[in-house]
């Protein structure tokens, strides 16, 4: 495809993950004051999907690939994740939740270290245990505050957050694989994050707790989905995923503006928002 098309088409999408990560395109930064439970859920759900996003950006910069969108897209997502770790700090209602913080702070200041240095492989061989521990760390975060109420809806927004983990996390291993580093554990969790992101699509397209505009927001979403997991599970000849790897680029900042967009979707059903009254 032309290389100038798929810039084009990573650009738009970068554009759409900016404006669907929260109600009215505000950057995600200014959304995390006066946070209420199911908030937090989103917000430290978001962190998960940074943590991957970020290595993938990195392994992007790296291989050369889309180097100017790879680089910031590194930039942004670090500044986001830093910003909203300190706004989830601010709200604190649970020892749980306190705990959570304080291992996710530590797994952050091990893998920013790491991010902060120009992209290498020797840098990748790295972060591959690293971020796992940061991912890892946002999750019981995340878990951590839904375990506040339990409502189910808040359940419902960690699972849809976390499919945008999963978007980001399938990226990021395809840029291992790429790039030749871990390739058989990469394909591996490859190819289990695309059966659990097929598994929770799933459950939430059939929970009884969805309104119309969500479940439609499914039904598009998996529209979006398909060309995105034909090109993810295309091949295993590491000459022909490099092939694709701009396209995956791009259609993974597709579909995570997509899924965005479910959350919202979600949150506003709930009555949420990004930091409103419950």
């Amino acid at each position: 495809m032309n290389r100038l098309l798929l810039r084009a088409g990573l650009a738009v999408a970068l554009t759409m993950v900016a404006l669907a990560a929260t109600p009215g395109g505000a950057p995600a930064a200014e959304s995390t004051a006066g946070l209420d439970s199911t908030a937090a859920v989103n917000v430290a759900g978001r962190q998960r999907m940074l943590s991957q996003r970020m290595v993938k950006a990195y392994l992007m910069l790296g291989q050369d690939i889309a180097p100017e969108d790879a680089r910031r897209i590194l930039r942004e997502s670090i500044d986001q994740f830093e910003s909203q770790l300190a706004a989830l700090k601010a709200y604190q209602p649970t020892p749980g939740v306190e705990q959570a913080l304080v291992a996710l702070e530590t797994a952050w200041s091990q893998c920013s270290a790491l991010l902060a240095a120009p992209p290498s492989r020797a840098g990748a061989e790295h972060l591959y245990d690293a971020n796992e521990t940061l991912q890892r760390a946002a999750h019981a975060a995340t878990l951590a505050y839904e375990h506040i109420t339990d409502a189910p809806l808040d359940h419902l927004v960690n699972l849809a957050g976390r499919q945008r983990m999963l978007s980001q996390r399938m990226a990021k291993f395809y840029f291992y694989r790429t790039w030749e580093i871990y390739d058989t554990p990469a394909d591996m969790e490859l190819h289990l994050s695309h059966a659990h992101f097929t598994a929770v699509l799933n459950q939430i397209e059939v929970s009884p707790l969805v309104s119309a505009p969500v479940r439609e927001r499914v039904a598009q979403l998996r529209r979006e989905w398909e060309p995105y997991e034909k090109l993810l599970l295309a091949s295993k000849h590491p000459a022909e995923i490099r092939r694709d790897a701009a396209r995956v680029a791009v259609l993974s900042e597709q579909v995570l503006a997509g899924i965005e967009e479910l959350v919202a979707r979600i949150l506003a059903q709930a009555g949420a928002g990004t930091g409103g009254a419950r």
